[in-house]
């Protein structure tokens, strides 16, 4: 069995480089990076596109969305944990074409809607689908499937969120300006019409094993791998140190690109230069993925946790000091190493320690916790700025400080 294969530490998996494994898993690996390149269409970088035009279009100010924006996903955070069990109980195809179509029809109603509750129900389709069970769905999958070489699998999927923070700022910043905003969901739809769902089709087989959770546990049962229940997790102390850290990334990228038209206001910056930023996260976090990879499968997730907000922290501290336009892409580029080291060193960290056969149900509640951080950060940003630049960024990096403690004391609770 191809499972119980790779499941074995002595399988020849867990000494493949990058461009072995793609050679050997490419549709799994592939099915990965789809589900987080579509995740665009619910991520807060390309949501942030269209704040100035919706706002236009019904002569709102940025709070008024900013607080239906953080209501909806909200609403759409305690839905995930009862998709995660599903994600352990379905075939994953299946739970992959239903959240695209869902997506496919938010899409659709954000290009034509006017009436502020349609435009909340079409933000709750995206951002419940989009970064909360695309992303929950591949990170399950590739982390429950692939034991051995588990850090690079993850880093090969998660490439997908970094191409598409290269690619699509630049293109949907273009397109707006020429087509509109409501054209540019329309376009967004098409891409899950026309791309996303054949794909997933062709990728993964009706009776693939890679699609089922109670296979892949049954597999790691052999090499006496247990599998922590949610529940169980949850009274950890050890999870219970490292939320904050989970947390931190998330909340504080949120915050910075839903609110990036006030902040380059406040530093006479240009839409250009934030987009140029967004870019420069994208890309550095791309090369991130690979280091970060590596040094999992070498160390192991739970010893990088405490180093990884580091570069994340200097980048805020330099943004303090600095009015400089090099300030943007220094922020950026700081914040992505930081977020590509958390992005594949959590759903590292949750297989390696708890298991693969309630996976989705764990994650699922720490996207929970995650979308509950997003959903606050655009409100509490908001707020924050009418302090001032500097003293919100200040209470960003106490919050920071405080993360690498809790990371640390974790570390130390650790079993020999």
């Amino acid at each position: 069995m191809l499972v119980s294969l790779l499941l074995n530490p002595s399988h020849p998996a867990q000494y493949m480089n990058y461009l072995q494994l793609l050679k050997t898993y490419p549709r799994y690996l592939g099915y990965g990076f789809l589900h987080y390149f579509f995740s665009f269409v619910g991520q807060t970088f390309f949501i942030s596109l269209f704040v100035a035009g919706i706002s236009e279009d019904r002569g709102w100010g940025t709070e008024t969305f900013s607080g239906i924006y953080s209501g909806v996903t909200l609403c759409a955070a305690f839905l995930l944990p009862m998709i995660g069990q599903q994600i352990d109980r379905l075939r994953v195809r299946y739970v992959s074409t239903t959240t695209a179509l869902i997506m496919l029809v938010g899409c659709l109603i954000l290009a034509f809607t006017y009436h502020w509750v349609w435009l909340a129900i079409g933000v709750l389709a995206i951002r419940l689908g989009g970064q909360g069970v695309l992303t929950l769905t591949a990170s399950t999958t590739i982390g429950r499937f692939f034991t051995v070489a588990r850090g690079k699998s993850l880093s090969l999927s998660i490439l997908g969120i970094s191409a598409a923070e290269i690619i699509i700022p630049p293109f949907a910043t273009a397109f707006i300006l020429t087509n509109g905003y409501r054209q540019m969901w329309l376009v967004a739809a098409a891409m899950l019409a026309f791309i996303f769902i054949p794909l997933v089709w062709l990728l993964i087989r009706r009776h693939d094993l890679f699609q089922r959770a109670d296979t892949v546990a049954a597999a790691a049962e052999e090499t006496d791998q247990v599998s922590w229940t949610r529940a169980q997790v949850l009274r950890d102390r050890r999870f219970q140190l490292i939320v904050p850290t989970i947390l931190f990334i998330p909340f504080v990228f949120t915050g910075i690109v839903f609110n990036q038209s006030d902040i380059a206001l406040l530093r006479s910056y240009t839409p250009a230069n934030m987009a140029l930023g967004l870019s420069i996260y994208g890309f550095t976090r791309a090369i991130m993925l690979f280091t970060v990879g590596s040094l999992i499968d070498r160390y192991s997730a739970r010893r990088l946790l405490l180093y990884v907000l580091l570069p994340a922290m200097a980048g805020l501290t330099i943004f303090i000091l600095v009015d400089a336009n090099w300030a943007v892409p220094a922020l950026f580029g700081l914040m992505a190493i930081s977020g590509g080291g958390i992005t594949v060193t959590a759903p590292a960290l949750w297989a390696e320690r708890y298991g693969p056969r309630f996976l989705g149900s764990i994650k699922s509640t720490v996207t929970l916790l995650v979308v509950l951080s997003s959903a606050a950060a655009p409100i509490l940003f908001t707020w924050g700025l009418n302090w001032g630049i500097t003293s919100c960024l200040l209470v960003i990096i106490g919050y920071g400080l405080l993360c690498v403690l809790l990371a640390g004391l974790e570390l130390r609770t650790m079993p020999k």
